[in-house]
Order: structure tokens, then C-alpha cells, then sequence
């Protein structure tokens, strides 16, 4: 039995890739699991090793279930969707997985395809074409840049310091880097009997140390940003009260929807107490056409309450709302996922429509196709809702703001496009209650940690059910409430720390040496092959 499990892991080890990227993710906020992030750093080494060895096919095959492997591990939750179906999750879960582990599969293959054609630049191959496969992951209608490897390193805030210059997709490039150099090194050093002058003296040891060397150059210098840092003043403050009310994301709304704006309005009153100058609810507090209403007069009593809270508080408020979209005849109204800034007066005054949609679960712009994929996803209780057309900055106090709804923190592009328009600050209001884990919040706030960072700007995140908290222009956490506690947080955001970075003026530099070093490539390829023939 021993001799068969030995045997079966000598045949099989690359499945721990799959395992230590389940572990390379954050799952829980809680100290002794903030050091698990470092296996990221080694997780794809078993399947890189594996790879080298092998036709295309045994690549392949490898990356895809090593990769649906991880996938299942860290990314489970996204089924709980389909929980309110029978057999719901398994078909969510299904596709995602798939789909998921494909691109992961997509990114070895390609990158082992160049390499083993440009050995000599297989260290610079594989974190290339890595990013590069990420950054076409986050267009389209498909879009979802939510497993970005660098993420994994949130906790580690010193050396989050460098995405203010080289953005998420220089952090994994540096990871991906270094897994293969460890990779490249212990392939080596495994070929033949160990010696250990031979060890040290092999290029790939050379390299290796040149990677540690920029790993710790990134770290010294983070920790140097953090220790020089001003640490603020008392002009340029603007003190928020964020709620987390904790709505259930699966009852019915209409038949609850007085019970979930008492609670609101509880913690709300206990939170003005603190005297804030901005209240902010998360994206799913208020599921109304509430702008839409007062615009046309048809106000009801629950979009009444709503507004005259901030109105007898005489602080703004910042909540999620159903946008209308007319045609231009008036005739033909489309719903929008929106933020909605209510003035004081008790006036809404300003929205945003959310601008990237979650597919399947937020809209289907191809149901004119393929009606029956439409009318799954409805089974499921989706959404189908249009997106908003472009970005805009919300104006309070003498100060601007970019609104972003639900997983848009993930959206770097978007943020950066805020900041180069003259955003102060982020407020991220969502809603991952439907997730039932405690993985899924930190998954999704790990981006808001590399969102404020790279930008150089404050990052409020309100969630229903959480992560809450407030995230200062390094990348530290101030403030926070636990998850699925309901609770008000009052912090105040100190616009003085606030700081241009090199990141938010040039953009994705690395993503685009990356693009030429595989163009080059690439015509160096078909100039070989055109030259064979």
C-alpha cells in the first residue's frame, strides 16, 4: 500500500501545485494565517518542474488539473450562486472551474512552448506570458482579474509597496519570476547526484540569487517608503461612517425591505453619535429606484425614509440603488446596478452605473443568441442589468471620489482612470454575503490593499456582510469591522498622506515590455519557420 501511494506521488507530484495555491490565498483574517501567503511564492515549483519533461499533451494535461485543483480549493465559493437551485452550485462551479483552470492550463503551455524553443530566456518567458494572459483576462464580457497571483501577498505590506511602480502585474511578474528560477534551479540540481560546490556553482544558482537579490530590494525599499512616510496632519480630514448591516442576500426583498432600512437606520443613529461628516451604506443596503423616484415624483414611503435620513442627520449619504436607464424615447426603461450620493438636504444628486458587470450573474449581452443560456441564469436568481458607459468622480466636500460597486476594485484600469481624473479617494461599496465564506470577502479585499497602494489614495471599502474597513494610501489597513458582524465603523480619511506615484502617472509598464519581449518572439518564430520552409 506504502509502495502504491509513493508510487502514485512520484507519478503525480505536481498536484501539489494545486494544494499550495490553496494555501497561497487568503481565507481567513486572522494573524497566524497572514504567513501562508509565502507558499505563493513556491506553489507552481512541483508543476514546473514536471513540465519540462514531456510532450505538449502531458503539459497540458498537467497544468489543467493541477490548476483545477487550486482552483476547486481557493474559488469553491462561487458556486454558493447557485445554491437556491438543485444541482445549481455543481454547474456553476463546473463551468467556472473549467473555464478557470483552461487559462491556467493556457499560461504553462504557452509559456513551456517558448521556453524550450528561447531556453536561455525561459526565466523571463514564464512571468511574461503569465501577465500577459492576466491582462487579457480582465477585458471583454468575460473579464474577471479576481485570481491575480499577486494578490496572495496583501498581507505583506512592505513589499506591496512596489505596485506604486509597477502596478498588481509587476508584483506577479516578481512571483512568477522567482517560482520559476526555483524551479529552474532545483531542476537542475535534481539531474544529478548532489554535490554541493556543484550546486553553487550552476548559472541557475546565479539567477536565483539575482532573483532573491530583487525580492529583497523590493522589500528594503517598501519598508524604507513605510518608515519615511509623513504620518499626516490634522488639515485635509474627512471622517466617514460606513454600516454593516448585514442584509441576507437570498430573501425576498420587498417583504423584508423595512425590517433591513430599521437596522440601517439603528447603527446609523449609533454611528452619528461620532458626529461624521459622510455616511456610507454598502451596494445592496437600498434595492430602489430611489433616484429615480424623486426625479419623477414617484416617491414611495421606503425611498421617503431613505432620503429623509440624511436629511434629518443633515450628513450625505453614499448608498447602492436600482439605476433606470431610458431610451431615448422615454419609452424603454433598462435597470442599473448604481451608487447614489444623497446631499444633506435629502436630495440624491449624484449616480454612478456600475460599469463591469459580473457575467451570467449581472447581465448576458447575449441572450438574442442563446436565449437558453439566458433563461439558466435567471433560474439561478441573476440579474439583467447594463452597464454604465463611463467613469465619473463624485464631488463632496471640496473633495472627489471614484465610486466603485461590487468586485470593480478588482478593475485596476478603472481606478487608475480615477485617479489620472483627480480622485482624493476610493469608495467600494458591495455585497459578498452570497458567498457564505469567509475566503470570499478577503479575496475580494485583497485587490482594495494593491488599489490604494498603487494609486497612492485612501480606499473605503463597505461591504454588506464585509470586509469593512478603511485603507490608507500605503496599503494599511486603519480600521475594520469583522466579517458578517453587524456593526458601524467611524474613521476619518487624512487626505495629506495622500501622494502621486509612478504607477498612477505611466501605467502597466512591465504588461507592456512583456507584450514585446513575446512579439519578438513571436516574429522571430515565424521568421524561423518562413526561413525553414
Amino acid at each position: 500500500m506504502i509502495r502504491k501511494i509513493t508510487e502514485w506521488s512520484r507519478r503525480n507530484y505536481y498536484l501539489a501545485t494545486g494544494i499550495l495555491m490553496f494555501f497561497s490565498f487568503p481565507s481567513y483574517d486572522v494573524w497566524f494565517l497572514k504567513g501562508f501567503p509565502l507558499f505563493a511564492w513556491f506553489a507552481l515549483v512541483p508543476l514546473l518542474i514536471y513540465v519540462r519533461k514531456g510532450d505538449f499533451r502531458r503539459v497540458y494535461t498537467a497544468s489543467f488539473l493541477a490548476g483545477a485543483l487550486g482552483i476547486f480549493l481557493t474559488y469553491h465559493w462561487i458556486g454558493d450562486f447557485g445554491n437556491e437551485v438543485p444541482g445549481g452550485d455543481i454547474v456553476i462551479l463546473s463551468f467556472a472551474i473549467s473555464l478557470l483552470a483552461v487559462v491556467f492550463a493556457t499560461k504553462i503551455l504557452a509559456a513551456e512552448f517558448l521556453s524550450r524553443r528561447f531556453e536561455r530566456l525561459r526565466p523571463l518567458i514564464y512571468p511574461s506570458v503569465w501577465i500577459v494572459v492576466d491582462g487579457i483576462q480582465s477585458i471583454g464580457f468575460l473579464a474577471f482579474p479576481w485570481t491575480y497571483w499577486g494578490y496572495s501577498q496583501y498581507p505583506f505590506t512592505a513589499f506591496v509597496q512596489i505596485s506604486s511602480f509597477i502596478g498588481i502585474f509587476g508584483v506577479t511578474f516578481i512571483m512568477i519570476l522567482a517560482s520559476t528560477a526555483i524551479a529552474d534551479y532545483l531542476g537542475s540540481a535534481l539531474t544529478r547526484p548532489l554535490s554541493f560546490r556543484w550546486m553553487l556553482s550552476i548559472p541557475a544558482f546565479r539567477r536565483l540569487l539575482l532573483v532573491a537579490a530583487l525580492i529583497a530590494a523590493s522589500v528594503v525599499f517598501g519598508a524604507l517608503r513605510m518608515a519615511t512616510a509623513p504620518a499626516g496632519g490634522e488639515n485635509g480630514r474627512l471622517k466617514l461612517a460606513i454600516v454593516q448591516s448585514c442584509i441576507d442576500p437570498w430573501k425576498a426583498w420587498n417583504s423584508n425591505k423595512f425590517t433591513y432600512l430599521a437596522e440601517l437606520e439603528r447603527l446609523t443613529d449609533a454611528a452619528m453619535k461620532e458626529a461624521p461628516d459622510f455616511i456610507v451604506w454598502s451596494e445592496s443596503a437600498t434595492l430602489e429606484f430611489i433616484s429615480y423616484n424623486f426625479i419623477t415624483g414617484n416617491m414611495n414611503p421606503f425611498t421617503g425614509e431613505v432620503l429623509n435620513i440624511a436629511r434629518e442627520n443633515k450628513t450625505p449619504l453614499l448608498t447602492g440603488e436600482i439605476g433606470v436607464l431610458e431610451d431615448r424615447y422615454g419609452r424603454r426603461i433598462y435597470p442599473q446596478n448604481n451608487a447614489v450620493l444623497i446631499s444633506e438636504d435629502g436630495e440624491p444628486v449624484q449616480t454612478y452605473p456600475k460599469i463591469n458587470l459580473v457575467p451570467f450573474g449581472e447581465w448576458f449581452p447575449y441572450e438574442k443568441w442563446f436565449p437558453f443560456i439566458k433563461r439558466i441564469t435567471e433560474s439561478f436568481g441573476a440579474s439583467s442589468f447594463v452597464p454604465g458607459s463611463a467613469p465619473s468622480l463624485f464631488e463632496l466636500k471640496g473633495r472627489r471620489f471614484g465610486a466603485l460597486i461590487c468586485y470593480e476594485g478588482i478593475f485596476l484600469r478603472l481606478c487608475r482612470r480615477y485617479r489620472v481624473m483627480g480622485a482624493d479617494f476610493f469608495i467600494n461599496i458591495t455585497n459578498l454575503g452570497w458567498t457564505h465564506t469567509y475566503k470570499g470577502h478577503m479575496q475580494g479585499f485583497a485587490s482594495a490593499v494593491f488599489r490604494a497602494a498603487e494609486n497612492g489614495i485612501w480606499f473605503v471599502s463597505a461591504g454588506n456582510t464585509g470586509y469593512t474597513a478603511l485603507v490608507d494610501p500605503l496599503g494599511r489597513v486603519t480600521s475594520s469591522i469583522p466579517i458578517l458582524k453587524k456593526d458601524y465603523l467611524v474613521g476619518e480619511v487624512d487626505f495629506s498622506m495622500n501622494r502621486y506615484t509612478f504607477y498612477s502617472a505611466a501605467g502597466d509598464l512591465v504588461l507592456y515590455a512583456s507584450l514585446l519581449l513575446l512579439a519578438g518572439l513571436g516574429a522571430v518564430l515565424i521568421k524561423q519557420r518562413i526561413h525553414g520552409r
